[in-house]
């Protein structure tokens, strides 16, 4: 809050914040014995912008009492608020983020929903007054477009692909929420062990009714999918899994459904997110090339998952009530990221994996490129990465040019400030690039160490206080000689090409 960070700062001059004009107020916090006078410059029925000996202040209104002939009106300090988007996801991520956050305020929170699912939530200061009125209301992906056109200071929850939120980002502000990922769940004592591309599509159109043609038994599959119209389902058809056309399916309202169905059916077969997998199991996916990914919490937070998606939050054209843009700036500290991880969604907060965890690479270099890259490369490789640490900060750049992606470049603000933070000080921090196989080998590596560099100096430029002149930085680029995944498809070529973070113990 605005005027909690002032009142630590009056503390630790011992002193009050002054100014004689004509335009003179005294704003003294309703829960404290501090006060701040000076020339009221400003004020929009949310902050106070005032003048003082300190220099220009901003001032929640809703913690402080205004005193002075110049004093505004105060209409209602409360935040108005309209929130949009999936019924569950709403549920199960946001409305717990919104609470937790009024919690950690010291606010209470008052609930009501009916029948329709529209909820109104009233978030109450410790004095009783209003600080915030959420309307939340259910909406169809279709209609979000819609819903923030004719509320422009409204949220929208939303999810989608990292191009779709890279789109979202050039139309308006975007504030990443949680990774996750569309899996294929089945039981836990189901003996299939992975499932094709190409399988998983004829499983879905009709083509491949029978375990045995996966490898298991010559037993028939029961699928288990959304409904038609929800909005899972749209986002799955957007992603290349249309589960909407699949007559034989058995069809469930809630994704937490399809996890429950699928674990008590050693045959059945569902499509579900991550977040909901419960106590099923979800297959790796394998590629043409026979390499697969395990969908895991740091192959999802990394986007090396085919899968991958994010929930997000796209504003409004009008700039967001007070509450709001307190909300938005508490998503981006560690204890939201923690309480996202409780939830049961893969936070965007840094992970990290040892080498030894990653015995793949190699096979992987093989099997994805038709080219010998030479074992010499390979080798080098290893050597520098062996007893490093691979960190779940994996950047990409945007289609056509030098700039990151949303995604990236969220990753990479989380990196800085861990770095700021101190917390890999005594480490050895490796900026290592890698690209896709099209190209001549030469050609390859010199780009992966140029997209390398490239991050390097955004770290630097990120350092204008000097804060990290004693992080020891290394540059590497091995080209194509680490893919993620086969690139029979664009999408497999674009994972492939990225700059990977690593740290090592320096001493």
């Amino acid at each position: 809050m605005y005027f909690h960070r002032l009142i630590s700062l009056s503390l630790a001059f011992a002193l009050t914040a002054t100014a004689t004009s004509a335009a003179q107020v005294t704003l003294k916090s309703t829960s404290s014995s501090v006060e701040i006078v000076g020339e009221l410059k400003s004020f929009d029925n949310e902050v106070y912008v005032v003048e003082t000996d300190l220099g220009e202040l901003e001032v929640d209104a809703r913690t402080v009492t205004c005193s002075g002939d110049v004093c505004p009106e105060v209409v209602n300090l409360a935040s108005e608020v309209s929130i949009f988007g999936d019924k569950q996801l709403i549920d199960q991520l946001l409305v717990p983020l919104m609470e937790g956050y009024s919690f950690s305020i010291g606010a209470n929170v008052e609930t009501a929903t009916d029948k329709t699912g529209h909820a109104n939530i009233t978030v109450i200061g410790q004095d009783g007054t209003d600080f915030a009125k959420i309307s939340v209301q259910p909406s169809a992906a279709s209609n979000l477009n819609a819903d923030i056109s004719k509320n422009p200071n409204a949220i929208v929850v939303k999810q989608g692909s990292a191009a779709l939120l890279a789109q979202d980002a050039i139309k308006t502000a975007v504030t990443p929420l949680a990774a996750d990922a569309i899996v294929v769940a089945v039981s836990e004592i189901n003996q299939i062990r992975s499932i094709s591309q190409e399988s998983l599509q004829d499983v879905l159109s009709g083509k491949i009714t029978s375990w045995k043609d996966l490898g298991g038994a010559d037993v028939d599959i029961n699928l288990y999918l959304t409904e038609k119209n929800t909005n899972f389902a749209t986002l799955s058809k957007t992603m290349g899994y249309d589960t909407a056309e699949t007559g034989t399916a058995a069809r469930f309202k809630t994704l937490d459904d399809i996890a429950k169905a699928v674990s008590q059916d050693p045959y059945g077969l569902g499509i579900i997110n991550y977040a909901n997998l419960r106590t099923a199991k979800a297959l790796p996916i394998v590629g043409a090339c026979g390499a697969y990914v395990k969908p895991n919490t740091f192959n999802i937070t990394t986007g090396t998952y085919p899968g991958t998606y994010y929930h997000y939050l796209a504003q409004g054209e009008k700039r967001p009530p007070i509450f709001a843009r307190e909300f938005l700036s508490f998503l981006e500290d560690s204890q939201a990221k923690d309480m996202i991880e409780r939830f049961g969604f893969p936070s965007l907060s840094l992970q990290e994996k040892d080498l030894e965890d990653q015995g793949n690479r190699i096979t992987y270099g093989l099997l994805a490129t038709s080219k010998n890259v030479p074992i010499t490369e390979y080798r080098s490789m290893l050597n520098i990465l062996n007893g490093a640490r691979q960190l779940s900060t994996i950047m990409r750049f945007a289609p056509g040019g030098l700039d990151l992606d949303t995604q990236s470049s969220a990753a990479l603000e989380a990196l800085v400030s861990e770095l700021f933070l101190g917390n890999y000080a005594d480490q050895k921090l490796m900026i290592v690039g890698f690209t896709e196989s099209d190209g001549s080998l030469g050609e390859n590596k010199r780009n992966s160490k140029a997209a390398a560099q490239l991050i390097s100096r955004y770290i630097k430029n990120a350092d204008s206080g000097g804060i990290l002149a004693d992080l020891q930085m290394e540059i590497h680029g091995f080209g194509e000689a680490s893919p993620l995944v086969c690139e029979d498809t664009p999408e497999g070529a674009a994972t492939n090409n990225r700059v990977e973070i690593w740290v090592k113990d320096s001493f």
